[in-house]
């Protein structure tokens, strides 16, 4: 037992010791895992998308959850949406879509069958609606995406995606190129499943197996990742995992949404705005 004990507190030290970020990330991250409804990603990346939208000219938008399983996701947009409304003047429609049932089954290897359980995040889904005003669909993707677009919703500014497979990403990814008329000319997009600490997830299954025969498949529409950056300052806790979407052909993509006034003047001691809404 007490051999056990030290065991532990050794492996313990070990990973703080050997944690090769600023702590303070250890304590957000914890954080968001004690509570579920505390995402600091999903707030800064909601309001970033709605403000590049109000600068192209929209004043409505839509957020998509991909993957709502119990809900606290959605609540937390819910909860954010209506101060970064009253911030931009940018009406924001969230919508989330679920299997309904949990994970569905799945024999694809690329969708770490070894680790995902059929079955799993199941949730109350009567208890959930009854919480949120914000509309969930329930089913497949390939068919759910299908009925919201119907519903000629606002234009799409962020999509947070937390399907877990590879083969429910790429349905979901394969409908865009239809759809890319309901995409902001750049979208934010959150991907949740590219990291498991114990590295089973890489470029080879999963998530960004997904993406990447995404990008090879389409000339039109490309989802990137930017490189680390000391610069990356706006996104706490998400910026590992926040791509970006490249409607290359809309009609708005060469609208200028820079409208900071800072030149390089010797005379200018300050930058225009740190924040900029």
């Amino acid at each position: 037992m007490y051999k056990n004990f030290f065991y532990k507190l050794k492996i313990f030290f070990l990973r703080i010791l050997g944690y090769d970020k600023p702590l303070r990330l250890a304590l957000l991250k914890y954080l968001s895992l004690k509570y579920k409804r505390f995402r600091p990603h999903y707030e800064t990346i909601l309001l970033e998308s709605v403000l590049e939208a109000k600068k192209i000219g929209y004043t409505k938008v839509s957020i998509i959850e991909l993957g709502v399983a119990g809900g606290n996701g959605i609540i937390a947009l819910e909860n954010y949406k209506k101060k970064i409304q009253k911030i931009t003047n940018v009406e924001i429609n969230i919508c989330g879509f679920d299997f309904g049932e949990g994970l569905p089954d799945s024999d694809n290897k690329y969708d770490l069958p070894f680790f995902w359980i059929s079955g799993l995040y199941k949730a109350d889904n009567q208890k959930l609606n009854e919480k949120i005003k914000s509309k969930i669909y329930y089913g497949d993707i390939k068919d759910t995406f299908k009925e919201f677009i119907k519903t000629n919703p606002p234009i799409i500014s962020t999509i947070f995606s937390d399907l877990d497979y590879y083969t429910s990403t790429k349905n979901f990814l394969n409908q865009l190129p239809e759809f890319k008329d309901f995409l902001t000319p750049r979208v934010y997009c959150y991907f949740d499943d590219i990291f498991n600490s114990n590295h089973y997830i890489n470029e080879h299954n999963g998530e960004l197996l997904a993406i990447k025969e995404f990008n090879n498949e389409n000339e039109d529409i490309k989802i990137g990742k930017s490189v680390g950056h000391s610069s990356d300052f706006k996104f706490p806790l998400g910026g590992e995992n926040l791509f970006m979407l490249h409607n290359f052909n809309h009609i708005d993509y060469f609208k200028n949404i820079n409208f900071s006034k800072t030149s390089l003047s010797l005379d200018d001691k300050k930058v225009d705005k740190i924040f900029n809404f």
